[in-house]
């Protein structure tokens, strides 16, 4: 590594060249970066669950629900049953919506000399109050009560059908959501549906990277600054991160992964930890010339011993990351790839770069002294640190001790979370949306039941459709699903209307002729939709229903008890093959494979990191030593979830395996500078004195850079980004703290046993 390192600084200049024009290249790329915030770019295309979602939505056309829900006192007053109309004749203009339906266009069946008339519900928009007064009547005697209009008068909605292609989607919901404000007042409207919230989160990241990446270097400028005063100790840790941050996104725009939900923190993420490598080599260079060593002597000196260090925490960190490759959900993955490549960058650049911008710099004003000799607030305290490790170790373990087991029993309490919208804060027209259409109209996502017969036809033997009803009755007895309703009803809609609309008559025809001639007749009269409801040949139907935003917990329990229904119903028939598809299940699986990413991403990064450690240091005491800190740091995270009910969702899935991968950096330098002190020739606890104080003040520094940095992320849009960033933050004040106090005094414990032996 010496020939690197005088190589690196008798050439400067190339160096700089290189790194340059490399930056350049990979900058060329980031024009082209994409977002997705799919749910379904979550899932592997070949699971079972997400394949079954888009055959039926192949057979049946989508299974989003996009709403506008009107919201107001009277919905029913003729100034809001005019916008209304207006609203909806506004956005039936847009290219790309296919289909605007409204209370007043619902299709509606009644007898009449031929049998059926099939008519909307009202030709022109009622204004009189008799004429209002009778399209109540109407409406709320209708199947659409309670769907497209409210008893109580609170809401009405909207339900469009989007046919725009993914490209011009984002397009039209902008006109969309231009067309809506300009219609609010006195009443509010809200847009809610997947791909609404799809295009509102893809907006909200793309911000959110334009808000926070400056923020935090901002940030990270004032932490350098505090450390070192000093233009150059800003400069190079920041051109370092610079260039890293780069090279990775540039990668990613060229191989065309998109920018999802939880990469978009990548930016952050490798800003704040790019520089930990730039603090240890600026901090030992500083050293080296307070010992009256010159520029190119101290930086040989930093490089020398430094090296190694840095190697090992690059790569347990990158170790960390990439243990995500194991994950289920495909961005996790993604993000654990990019973000150790990036570490891995930017620790070729601290190795590169950083040499080559100090040996053509002026040395910097030194603020440090010989160590023995410093003073100040944080010397004192990392003196304290020290000194309980040695002189109270005893006590110090059991207070450790107790901590972990009462952070043991806030893990119990953990809980899960796969619904998006609660990524989001109470504030956001996505959270208070989805929350109308919840409380007026009964749910927001929607449910279905496919009923497959195996014949052409089938669905027609009034049998199956009294099956189809039984399953509607068996939804719409759950509090939380609402609203199921099948080609059943429309054939008793059509019964009914041919003996003229008389109420017994809502039932099934006898035979199974009688429900083709009903339903021909209804194709013949213009009727409509019944492709969303049955297949082109009647072999197969679907049940569809609302469903409310559930709690992880609540959502998986009535998942799993609406599939045993339909199991002990149905399993043992030859005759019918009848699922449950939808969104709400898709969730569920996300939610089952939160828990594997984190025990798989847990074992994998520990086992491979502690093997790092060892092989790298020689010893495996040393590198089963590194892993403690880290039990402390990881229990703690998911004691704070379980005891504030924070949940484990996509984001936060990935948090222990950070935290494993960044927090060993702490015991890798503060443990490698103990061996160093050592090898000089000191005592234990003189080696324990001296590291506290010189890798300690590298780790607090360290430690409150990244602090600050992942702190940022709670300006995000998303809740869940904004608690990722508090509770990653907590852990990086864990495992520097673990490091400062548990590493000496396991370190003193080591050194009664064992004689260490260190080779310099």
């Amino acid at each position: 590594m010496e020939k690197w390192t005088n190589a690196v600084l008798n050439h400067p200049w190339i160096v700089i060249t290189i790194v340059l024009l490399i930056t350049v290249l990979t900058g060329s790329f980031l024009p082209r970066l994409v977002f997705n915030a799919s749910i379904d770019a979550m899932i592997p295309d070949d699971d079972p669950v997400l394949a079954d979602l888009r055959q039926i939505a192949d057979d049946f056309g989508s299974q989003e629900m996009f709403f506008i829900a009107i919201e107001g006192e009277d919905v029913f007053s003729p100034s809001t049953l005019r916008k209304i109309a207006d609203l909806a004749e506004k956005l039936e203009t847009l290219p790309g919506v296919e289909e605007v339906q409204s209370p007043f266009n619902a299709q509606i069946v009644e007898s009449s000399y031929f049998g059926i008339e099939i008519r909307p519900m009202v030709a022109l928009v009622p204004q009189t109050p008799e004429d209002i007064a009778q399209f109540k009547e109407d409406i709320l005697a209708s199947s659409y009560a309670e769907r497209l209009i409210t008893s109580d008068g609170r809401g009405a909605a909207l339900l469009l059908d989007l046919s725009a292609v993914n490209t011009e989607r984002s397009q039209l919901l902008s006109q969309i959501e231009k067309i809506v404000v300009g219609f609010k007042g006195p009443e509010e409207i809200h847009i809610v549906g997947d791909a609404y919230v799809l295009h509102y989160t893809e907006q909200a990241m793309k911000q959110d990277l334009l808000k926070l990446v400056p923020f935090v270097v901002l940030v990270i400028i004032l932490v350098l600054y505090l450390m070192f005063r000093s233009v150059l100790g800003v400069f190079v840790p920041l051109a370092t991160v610079g260039a890293s941050l780069i090279w990775t996104m540039g990668i990613m725009s060229l191989l065309r992964i998109p920018v999802s939900m939880i990469s978009m923190i990548i930016p952050v993420v490798l800003v704040t930890l790019g520089i930990a490598s730039s603090i240890h080599i600026l901090n030992k260079y500083q050293e080296g010339l307070a010992k009256g060593l010159g520029k190119r002597e101290a930086l040989q000196d930093t490089f020398r011993k430094i090296t190694s260090p840095v190697v090992m925490a690059a790569l347990t960190t990158a170790v960390g990351f990439g243990s995500l490759i194991t994950a289920f959900v495909h961005p996790i993955r993604e993000f654990g790839v990019l973000t150790a490549l990036g570490v891995m960058i930017a620790m070729g650049l601290s190795l590169s770069l950083v040499p080559a911008l100090l040996i053509l710099a002026k040395e910097p004003k030194l603020r440090i002294v010989k160590v023995n000799k410093r003073k100040g607030l944080l010397t004192t305290l990392l003196n304290t640190f020290t000194k309980w490790a040695i002189v109270y170790s005893r006590r110090l373990a059991i207070v450790a001790l107790l901590v972990l087991l009462v952070f043991i029993f806030g893990a119990t309490r953990l809980t899960l979370e796969s619904n998006i919208v609660n990524y989001f804060g109470e504030s956001s027209p996505v959270k208070k949306g989805t929350r109308v259409i919840e409380d007026v109209f009964g749910g927001s996502m929607q449910i279905s039941v496919v009923v497959d017969t195996g014949q052409e036809d089938g669905i027609k033997d009034p049998k199956v459709l009294a099956e189809l009803i039984a399953i509607e009755d068996y939804l719409n007895s759950w509090e939380t699903i609402n609203h199921a309703t099948s080609i059943a009803d429309v054939v008793r809609e059509l019964n009914q209307a041919l003996w003229d609309g008389e109420p017994e008559f809502y039932a099934l025809p006898d035979t199974r002729e009688g429900v083709a001639q009903q339903l021909l007749l209804f194709t013949m009269q213009g009727g409509s939709g019944l492709d969303t409801l049955v297949s082109y040949d009647y072999s197969r139907a679907l049940v569809t229903a609302q469903m409310k935003t559930l709690d992880a917990h609540t959502l998986s329990s009535v998942i799993t008890q609406v599939e045993d229904y339909l199991s002990q119903q149905y399993d043992a028939r030859s005759d019918l093959e009848v699922r449950l598809i939808g969104t709400p299940k898709v969730m569920m699986r996300l939610m089952n494979r939160y828990v594997q990413t984190q025990v798989s991403s847990l074992v994998s990064s520990t086992i491979a990191v502690g093997i790092i450690v060892a092989l790298l240091m020689k010893s495996v005491a040393l590198g089963l030593l590194s892993l403690i800190p880290l039990l402390f740091t990881v229990v703690l995270n998911f004691g704070i979830m379980g005891y504030a009910g924070l949940p484990l969702d996509a984001v936060t899935s990935v948090i222990a395996s950070l935290a494993i991968g960044i927090g060993v950096d702490y015991a890798i330098h503060y443990i490698s500078r103990y061996r160093q002190e050592l090898a000089d020739g000191q005592t234990v606890a003189k080696a324990l004195e001296k590291t506290g104080i010189s890798a300690g003040r590298s780790i607090f520094y360290n430690a409150l850079a990244l602090v600050m940095g992942f702190l940022v992320l709670v300006f995000s849009h998303f809740r869940a980004i904004g608690v990722f960033g508090f509770l990653i933050s907590i852990t990086m004040i864990v495992s520097s703290l673990a490091a400062l106090l548990v590493i000496p005094l396991l370190l003193k414990v080591f050194s009664k046993d064992k004689k260490e032996e260190v080779t310099r």
